[in-house]
């Protein structure tokens, strides 16, 4: 098989994609609405500027 780059963008939504189809098939999905806590906004922006 050849190989082909990919960028880390596509790596990002690959990754997104596979957490959410893992979530639904789960039964743990995030209704659509709902509103992030300060709490969890403060933790994603931490996780955020690790990467």
């Amino acid at each position: 098989m050849k190989r082909k780059n990919v960028t880390l963008d596509a790596l990002r939504r690959a990754a997104l994609r596979a957490a959410r189809d893992s979530a639904t098939l789960e039964n743990r999905s995030v209704p659509v609405g709902t509103v992030r806590s300060e709490r969890v906004e403060r933790f994603l922006a931490a996780r955020k500027q690790q990467v």
